[in-house]
């Protein structure tokens, strides 16, 4: 009996609890902001208190932070309605807005700011660029200091930054204040190249040097010139091309690397090219002599930039006239020793062609290169059957022609 009487007992209160809570539900709902705190230092907690007649039931609160958006559930004590904001949200400064939601309608709002802890030490972040400029005063390079607090928030606005910048003697110290989160700086190149140094402070944090280079404008118009071992065509001596030391307008070097072309015009107008890179500003270009008299004209260039003055090589015949011999019925042409200026056998290599012509008419033109000064043709009958041909015979520029060479087609 005294159970039954129990069990009814916690019925009633299970009851009326209910009964309460839907009273609550459903009758008009009055909330009193208690918290009329309108900043908050970040780190710290944050809490958005309300005083009500519910007992309770408790609302939720609609927070919208830079950081994102969220529902909060509070607590309820006896009347006393507190919400705490998340500490990844009371982490970060900005304006924060907020809607207290009661039977899913919005009963009242506002908003609050979280501002940066002034405890919590520095930091600076910096970002400089471009890191590399043309001397001359005419580009820069951006100095952007980011300081912020230990929770990685921008400082208020207007901190004094100095801003520090190193040329050879020169030491600059700019005191900038932030806006907009940041403090900034443009720092003009100099006539003279070399490195710019930079660090900045902000509330006695320092931080480490970064460096932009300045580097030669673009190069002004050079000279060139050559040497040689000596200024025959004998197609096996090296002609070596040089430029003067090449400039900017402001007298500094040009990089290492930079790409001088010499463009080489011959007198049948036949371009040839060479190119070299420029070490300590001077480039220089390797030439083979050719194997035959000629006269170079040669130029530079550093392309769509500068170039040089027009030089001009001569270059002269190492022989006069060669010997050239015919044997076995005529069908075996032999062509030197072919002697150079200083009465030495030609390098091996060297061209010599043969043109067969029959009654003014060009049958063939035959190509060999020397050995020992000495080039060897062999005419065979299977394949040249006239009575008779006339040869004209070439090498390093001089051309000599044969007397008509009869056959016997017997042979």
């Amino acid at each position: 009996m005294r159970k039954v009487v129990y069990i009814i007992f916690l019925m009633s209160i299970v009851l009326l609890v209910a009964f309460g809570t839907s009273l609550e539900t459903t009758k008009k709902a009055n909330f009193i902001l208690d918290t009329k705190t309108k900043f908050f230092v970040a780190g710290k907690e944050v809490k958005i208190q309300f005083t009500s007649n519910l007992q309770a039931t408790v609302p939720q609160l609609y927070i919208v932070h830079s950081y994102g958006k969220t529902l909060i559930q509070g607590t309820n004590k006896n009347g006393k309605l507190t919400f705490k904001l998340p500490q990844i949200y009371s982490n970060k400064t900005g304006i924060v807005s907020w809607f207290l939601i009661f039977n899913e309608e919005i009963v009242t709002q506002g908003v609050f700011e979280i501002t940066p802890n002034r405890n919590k030490q520095t930091k600076i972040e910096n970002y400089l660029g471009p890191r590399s400029i043309l001397a001359g005063g005419k580009q820069s390079t951006m100095m952007v200091a980011v300081p912020t607090d230990g929770l990685d928030n921008p400082v208020i606005e207007n901190t004094p930054v100095l801003i520090k910048n190193q040329f050879f003697n020169n030491i600059t110290i700019d005191a900038r204040k932030t806006k907009n989160f940041i403090a900034w700086k443009n720092i003009f190149s100099d006539r003279q190249i070399g490195k710019i140094l930079f660090s900045t402070e902000c509330k006695n944090i320092v931080t480490k040097e970064i460096d932009t280079e300045v580097c030669p404008n673009i190069a002004s118009n050079f000279s060139i010139h050559f040497t040689r071992n000596h200024e025959f065509a004998d197609g096996n001596q090296i002609t070596t091309l040089s430029t003067s030391i090449i400039k900017d307008q402001f007298d500094n070097i040009v990089s290492d690397g930079t790409l001088v072309t010499f463009i080489i015009i011959n007198q049948k107008s036949t371009i040839l090219k060479t190119f070299g890179t420029t070490i300590k500003g001077i480039a220089t270009g390797q030439l083979l002599h050719p194997d035959h008299p000629d006269l170079y004209t040669v130029k530079g260039y550093i392309t769509g930039i500068s170039e040089s003055n027009s030089l001009f090589i001569n270059y002269k015949p190492i022989l006069s006239a060669f010997n050239f011999t015919f044997s076995d019925q005529n069908r075996t042409i032999t062509v030197g020793p072919l002697k150079s200026f200083m009465n030495q056998l030609v390098p091996d290599g060297i061209k010599v062609t043969v043109k067969i012509i029959h009654e003014n008419k060009l049958v063939a033109t035959l190509q060999e290169d020397s050995s020992n000064g000495i080039t060897t043709f062999h005419i065979l009958a299977d394949f040249y059957k006239a009575k008779n041909y006339r040869f004209e015979i070439t090498t390093l520029g001089i051309t000599q022609k044969s007397q008509l060479k009869y056959y016997d087609l017997n042979q």
